[in-house]
């Protein structure tokens, strides 16, 4: 089975770069690091499709908070004149330890807007970061109710390795167990203090990228760092070396 295509998301290079003005700057520095897609973009759709497309790369998502999903027709609006078919998602109306009724409300959004967005030929996935990890309900955590509660028909999983192990679960194990409900992922790496390089990090990258075959329902993985203390464009280039060196991806 072949790999899910191998992208960047834009995060790590807004620590020094405005995504509007130096958008063919960090684009360029994408391609030339062996990138094939990108998450993420400027406000102006139409002109990023040709930017993208002249070097090469494929648009694979959109990412917004829940907050955006109030208007999601401009959500829409934007990835049909971008060309995009994904669109995730992160966190719920509070992302100070929700309660139960902050889950339910984020499921409510994300089952109704989901429906809307499949009926459009978008696919939505829910990102997690470490707090769903967090008891709620219980013996629960916020994990679990989402798994509970969403509508796997119109919305599934954007699951975050590193954000995994910050909330105490192994990634591997946990993209094992939920292989069915996960339809993105995002490879990312945290040496116990600090975001960081992949492979200069905690995650098992090794065990992760045994697993990686069996997401059948995965079509982009995206590399993704929320700072860093050098150069992003050296710090995407030294994640992407490392995943080609180390697994051949």
């Amino acid at each position: 089975m072949a790999l899910p295509t191998l992208g960047s998301q834009l995060l790590v290079f807004c620590t020094k770069f405005n995504v509007d003005k130096d958008i063919d700057l960090i684009l360029d520095s994408l391609r030339d690091s062996g990138y094939a897609a990108v998450e993420g973009g400027p406000t102006d759709p139409t002109d990023y499709k040709k930017k993208l497309a002249d070097r090469g790369l494929k648009f694979g998502s959109s990412h917004v908070g829940l907050a955006a999903m109030e208007d999601p027709k401009a959500l829409v609006k934007y990835l049909k004149a971008v060309g995009g078919t994904d669109l995730c998602n992160s966190g719920l109306r509070t992302w100070s330890k929700p309660t139960l009724e902050d889950y339910k409300h984020g499921i409510d959004v994300l089952n109704r807007v989901g429906k809307l967005f499949r009926d459009e030929g978008i696919r939505l996935h829910y990102h997690n970061h470490a707090f769903e990890f967090d008891k709620v309900d219980g013996a629960r955590n916020g994990m679990d109710i989402l798994l509970d509660g969403l509508d796997f028909n119109v919305v599934d999983l954007c699951l975050d390795v590193a954000w995994i192990m910050r909330g105490g679960d192994d990634p591997a194990s946990y993209l094992r167990k939920h292989a069915a409900k996960v339809g993105y992922v995002h490879f990312k790496d945290f040496d116990g203090k600090d975001w960081c390089e992949m492979g200069r990090g905690k995650v098992d990258f090794a065990s992760v990228m045994k697993v990686l075959p069996e997401l059948k329902g995965v079509r982009w993985v995206m590399a993704e760092q929320d700072s860093t203390k050098i150069d992003p464009r050296e710090s995407a280039k030294i994640s992407r070396e490392y995943l080609k060196k180390t697994f051949g991806y």
